[in-house]
């Protein structure tokens, strides 16, 4: 069956509302946080405490963000939220490979999505390194490398983490948010959905 490739700015669409969902799952994941991360400002005292608050903030997004491009992704069958709700479907490109999404490829293309942005945030916080910022560069670089290719339709609007891992993003068929199974799906270890979702009996 021949794959359609995605179109750049459904791609994009797609990204922002995952971001979004990614920030409002982080804030979940800092509300029961919150007593740990004020026993550890208290323990290194108020001069640290602006480097306690930016490590437990990107420790919570890094979670939240785990939770959505690995495990939701592949219990959804390689829609997150907002490729779902776009039409959009993260697959193997290569057309002998298994359908489906595994989890090591899709840790892999998550960190390659990720890295870019920590940086950059990364060396905002600390201009007067050198290092950082060349580390930033590179990581905007590939970025805007991204952008790019998913515009050229010859390349099947690849971007970087795609060639990287093997994969590609095609349209599939929309899906729509199940608020309670969805945020399961974003849960580590087995998830028996039949438990928390059990089928409807024939009344007859």
């Amino acid at each position: 069956m021949p794959h359609h490739s995605a179109p750049f700015w459904r791609r994009l669409t797609a990204r922002l509302i995952d971001l979004i969902v990614c920030l409002s799952l982080t804030f979940l994941l800092a509300v029961p946080a919150t007593p740990l991360i004020l026993v550890a400002v208290a323990i290194v005292g108020e001069k640290h405490k602006d480097s306690v608050y930016t490590v437990a903030a990107w420790a919570c997004y890094f979670t939240a963000y785990i939770g959505l491009e690995v495990f939701m992704l592949v219990r959804r069958d390689g829609q997150t939220i907002g490729k779902g709700l776009l039409g959009l479907r993260v697959i193997p490109a290569d057309p002998w490979a298994r359908p489906r999404l595994e989890s090591g490829p899709a840790a892999w293309r998550m960190l390659i999505i990720f890295l870019p942005f920590f940086f950059t945030s990364v060396s905002g916080s600390y201009p007067e390194s050198a290092t950082l910022n060349i580390v930033a560069l590179i990581a905007f670089g590939s970025f805007l490398v991204s952008c790019v290719l998913a515009l050229i339709p010859a390349n099947d609007r690849r971007a970087i983490h795609d060639l990287t891992i093997g994969t590609r993003v095609i349209r599939a068929p929309k899906r729509k948010v199940e608020l309670k199974k969805d945020l399961m799906m974003a849960l580590p270890g087995r998830i028996d959905f039949e438990k928390h979702n059990p089928p409807v009996r024939d009344a007859g």
